[in-house]
């Protein structure tokens, strides 16, 4: 009598399985969509990203009640609160790509005086930003 061994066919059914089942793709294929365009429109243009205004506080350490501005690519140099508001005007009038629009975002540590911070956002609404942001120190 003769008897047959169907263990190593059923391993290696399921080995042919498991291979084609791992080597086979299960998404669609790339095609090309057919598309009517309005023919004689132009295309819509959007607004080109601008580069914000970026006015640093520093508290001066050993004067905790002052604090220095500056004005990162403007102004690096440390001014005074009653130039910032002129400073600004200046940078938006005579500045190409710097209009009213332009984000102007005030820096200022956790050990700069709130009243700085009030003083600089009411420096840049009275040089007429529309866009005044908070950030932190960076």
């Amino acid at each position: 009598m003769i008897s047959l061994n169907l263990t190593p066919m059923i391993d290696v059914v399921f080995l042919l399985l498991f291979f084609f089942l791992v080597v086979s793709r299960f998404r669609m294929t790339e095609g090309m969509l057919p598309a009517q365009l309005p023919a004689g429109t132009t295309a819509v243009s959007t607004d080109v990203p601008r580069t914000p205004i970026r006015i640093r506080l520093l508290a001066d350490p050993k004067t905790p009640m002052t604090c220095h501005v500056s004005i990162d690519r403007f102004h690096e140099a440390p001014m005074e609160f009653a130039t910032l508001a002129g400073t600004l005007r200046h940078i938006r009038d005579n500045t190409p790509g710097f209009d009213s629009d332009t984000p102007v975002y005030l820096l200022a540590g956790d050990d700069v005086i709130w009243d700085h911070v009030v003083n600089a956002y009411n420096a840049a609404m009275t040089a007429q930003y529309e866009k005044i942001l908070f950030a932190g120190s960076q």
